[in-house]
């Protein structure tokens, strides 16, 4: 019977140690060594599908997963995103806002001033500080403004009406409309664009949004209103101050509730925007509510004046940029409220194939 490949090592080390007592511990080791090898390798190739199955599983969440950066495809590559991502956070002063003690769990508050904090303050529903405009208000400001019911789009569709594309209509990359930002896509250097300003009774020169998005916003908000709904738009553009306050303040109400520095960063980077990464620091994003349902909480989904932009805010170039559902995609919390301005083309694409802006961009950008 031929013996195995475990039976003839073993035979021939021992008759090496056997020919000279010396070689008896070294024979040993090497067979030991031998053997071990043997059999571990034996066990990969017997479980060769078990392994390939784990491999495929960790391969599908490093490309998939909003967590682990879904740009891996890009030409930038996964390791360039994590850098890009890393620095952001890094250079960010919110991680600069609290020291933490490793073995008390204690934070050097009093440093940053997080212990004046309002104990009161509640992120939800605290609007004290937010900015609204209605269409009435925004008209009323703008004297040399004439909003016209009968604009029409190059293609010929009327206010409201649904953008036919072309078989050849292709998007572009550069278009402005159209730019990604997000937590892994941060506002690109140097980017510019011209505000577009109210005459505030209380600040006499407030600023709205983008300049170039204020007509279609108006259409929309006339639209709702000649359906019964009285919109407010909430605190439109933010500076980068703004949107970093806005991040702090986020982080120190969650470390009030008795959650680490780290675990309340990581809550306050699913709600808001982490600063240099937020469409509302570009002018291209609106928070929307309505006078019936101020919050800006998920409830305003189920109001009507919710449903009504969910259903018709494509038809004036806007995307509801934060759905319920893509969460994994998008990195933020559903956010019924929050509307970005992509024109009206890609608004009804996104709107019609249920597609986000990243889902866009994967598949006509």
């Amino acid at each position: 019977m031929k013996k195995t490949f475990r039976e003839r090592t073993i035979s021939r080390f021992s008759s090496i140690a056997k020919k000279n007592k010396y070689m008896r511990y070294p024979c040993l080791a090497a067979l030991s060594a031998v053997l071990g090898g043997y059999h571990i390798g034996r066990h990969f190739v017997t479980n060769t599908k078990r392994y390939a199955s784990v491999v495929f599983v960790i391969l599908f969440f490093m490309t998939s997963c909003s967590f682990s950066f879904a740009v891996f495809a890009e030409k930038t590559g996964f390791i360039k995103a994590q850098e890009t991502y890393s620095a952001i956070v890094e250079d960010s002063d919110v991680m600069l806002a609290v020291e933490m003690d490793a073995e008390t769990g204690s934070t050097d508050l009093e440093e940053d001033g997080l212990d004046e904090l309002d104990l009161d303050y509640d992120p939800e529903t605290d609007l004290t500080d937010v900015d609204v405009y209605t269409l009435d208000d925004i008209l009323e400001s703008r004297e040399d403004y004439q909003l016209r019911d009968d604009r029409q789009e190059n293609d010929g569709q009327e206010d409201g009406e649904t953008v036919q594309l072309s078989e050849d209509f292709e998007f572009d990359s550069s278009d402005w409309r159209l730019i990604l930002v997000n937590k892994q896509h941060p506002i690109p250097e140097g980017y510019e664009f011209n505000l577009g300003k109210t005459k505030d009774n209380r600040t006499k020169d407030s600023i709205l949004c983008d300049d170039r998005i204020i007509e279609d916003l108006l259409l929309m908000l006339q639209a709702a209103q000649k359906n019964g709904f009285n919109l407010g738009v909430r605190s439109p553009y933010r500076t980068s101050d703004r949107q970093e306050a806005n991040f702090n303040d986020r982080i120190r109400y969650y470390m009030r509730q008795g959650l680490s520095y780290m675990d309340a960063y990581k809550e306050t980077s699913q709600v808001i925007t982490v600063p240099g990464c937020s469409e509302h620091e570009i002018g291209l994003a609106v928070d929307i509510t309505c006078d019936t349902y101020i919050p800006l909480l998920q409830g305003f989904a189920d109001t009507e004046e919710g449903r009504w932009l969910a259903e018709h805010s494509h038809e004036f170039g806007f995307t509801l940029r934060y759905p319920s559902g893509k969460e994994y995609i998008t990195g933020i919390e559903y956010e019924p409220w929050h509307f970005r301005y992509v024109g009206r083309e890609a608004a009804r694409i996104m709107h019609d194939e249920n597609i986000c802006l990243e889902e866009f961009w994967d598949k006509y950008l």
